[in-house]
């Protein structure tokens, strides 16, 4: 009897495991009751919104051009007015298509010149441009080095050294190969080295010199395109030359052209002031010399002042006038 008391209390849970059994029970109805409360608040937020719905429908303006005078609407118009805002819709869509397309490919290429610019900082290099001239150089470094690998105990070993190089040019790589070649071989390599970069660095020049070349063309021939009556004046072509040489990327044809219209108009005011300056000093020299003694009445004399009445004089003075 005592045994099966035992083993009825072994099978029985311990107070540890019952507590948690009610704690696990007490979470359950919480959660549950939980559910239930955002249910009901999500079915009240969705009534709300169809109520919202329901209220900008009936709130909807129809467009003045789509109604009959007694207010019933023109649905052949306003069928038609949709049919043709489709293809606008779906012209949009591509336009947005397009538009995420773009800036996808443009993050990933600013991602890729990030990259490409901090491995550059890592390798102790300033920037992509120099890192991409230091590899060119590297590799055909790397492929001379090679036509001399017989002269080395383990060519494997700096044939491996030399693939890693022409990937990642450093310092401490480029020590490592040498000390596996003699002395005449790493000199050598350094000249045709630094005869490689030398090259490199003037097709760079030229190819920049080409492109800044037709990119000034191309300018000029829009700019003589736009203002073709300008550049027939030499002085004119002469002034635009030498601003373009000052400017150069800054110059903007346009703002230099409306620079010379405000001084053209400001030259031609004082012109026309002059002219006609000129022209009222023409006509008082005329007038002038119209003027002589016979055009000018004189009245004769024929006795003292003292003579005259009052009357007679104020009527002599005012004839003289």
């Amino acid at each position: 009897m005592d045994e099966e008391m035992n083993g009825a209390m072994d099978n029985s849970p311990s107070l540890d495991e019952q507590i948690q059994s009610i704690l696990d029970e007490n979470q359950s109805e919480e959660t549950e009751t939980q559910d239930l409360e955002n249910n009901e608040e999500t079915k009240e937020n969705q009534e709300t919104q169809d109520g919202e719905s329901e209220s900008k429908e009936e709130n909807t303006e129809i467009p003045k051009d789509f109604l009959n005078d007694d207010g019933t609407v023109k649905v052949q118009d306003l069928l038609k007015a949709y049919e043709s805002l489709k293809p606008l819709e779906a012209e949009k869509s591509n336009w947005e298509q397009e538009r995420i397309e773009f800036q996808k490919q443009t993050e990933r290429l600013r991602q890729l010149q990030t990259e490409e610019q901090a491995k550059a900082f890592q390798l102790g290099y300033n920037s992509k441009e120099e890192l991409d001239l230091a590899l060119k150089v590297a590799s055909a470094q790397a492929e001379e080095f090679k036509k001399y690998l017989y002269l080395v105990q383990e060519p494997d070993k700096v044939r491996g050294l030399l693939a890693l190089y022409a990937q990642s040019p450093t310092d401490d790589l480029l020590a490592q190969i040498e000390d596996e070649f003699n002395v005449d071989v790493v000199k050598h390599v350094s000249v045709f080295g630094e005869r490689v970069r030398n090259q490199l660095i003037q097709n760079q020049e030229a190819q920049r010199y080409q492109t800044i070349r037709q990119e000034a063309e191309t300018f000029v021939k829009n700019s003589v395109k736009e203002f073709p009556e300008w550049f027939k004046v030499p002085e004119f072509r002469n002034f635009f030359a030498d601003a373009l040489r000052t400017k150069g990327d800054m110059f903007l044809t346009s703002e230099f052209v409306k620079h010379i219209e405000n001084l053209r108009e400001y030259f031609k005011k004082e012109f026309l002031a002059e002219q006609n300056a000129n022209s009222e000093n023409e006509k008082e020299k005329n007038t002038l010399k119209t003027l002589s003694p016979q055009s000018s009445k004189v009245i004769p004399i024929t006795k003292k002042v003292e003579d005259y009445t009052p009357e007679e004089l104020e009527k002599a003075i005012s004839e003289l006038v």
